[in-house]
């Protein structure tokens, strides 16, 4: 079988795995499961410049998707309101290596060898990934390993931030960006993104 053909088989195999995780496949090779806040796990195959009629270079992307970061990102890029997320605008964003998720992330199907080789290693990363992944759209447990900065790293305050700003302007938001955040970030297109977009919402607590 060619490349082409193996590869497609490939993602046919990675769409029925992920469809026992609850992941729903949209247009391409994007697959999303969302949480009724309307945050998003995304899992997608990124063809690489390097592919060619004898071999398909890709990666699996990963991205963690807050509503309200990804609501503004699409607005700020003037996507339509039909888009869904994607991880290149995911809050927490990555790529699913060979052993860890710091691992090599470049993955090769050429004949039907590697393509086995590949599939096996790729569904045993998918079921650990995944496993790690899920619980976090319960924004209280992706909020609470944020805090203890075991995704972001020191950028997990954005995790707060953003679930702050989808309730509109508050003391609490305007203190960890104006305050706790150090002033040389407070003109930062980040912290600005986030204030503007908290501006923008209806408060909690009705009209001030």
């Amino acid at each position: 079988m060619s490349p082409q053909t193996l590869l497609n088989d490939f993602v046919k195999g990675m769409a029925e795995q992920l469809a026992g995780y609850g992941f729903e496949q949209g247009k391409g090779r994007v697959f999303r499961r969302y949480s009724p806040a309307g945050d998003a796990l995304v899992i997608e195959l990124q063809l690489s410049d390097h592919s060619s009629a004898t071999e398909k270079v890709f990666y699996i992307n990963v991205g963690l998707a807050l509503a309200p970061a990804w609501e503004d990102a699409r607005q700020r890029h003037r996507l339509p309101v039909s888009a869904q997320p994607r991880p290149l605008y995911a809050t927490w964003q990555h790529r699913i290596g060979f052993t860890t998720l710091s691992g090599g992330d470049q993955w090769r199907i050429v004949d039907e060898a590697t393509a086995a080789e590949v599939s096996a290693q790729v569904r045993r990363r998918l079921d650990e990934t995944v496993a790690e992944l899920l619980p976090l759209l319960d924004r209280e447990k992706f909020l609470a390993v944020a805090d203890r900065r075991e995704f972001l790293g020191a950028g997990g305050w954005r995790v707060r931030a953003w679930l702050l700003a989808e309730q509109g302007q508050s003391p609490e938001l305007e203190h960890l960006l104006f305050t706790e955040r150090p002033a040389h970030t407070h003109k930062s297109a980040m912290v600005q993104n986030i204030w503007t977009y908290a501006k923008s919402r209806p408060r909690a607590d009705g009209p001030s």
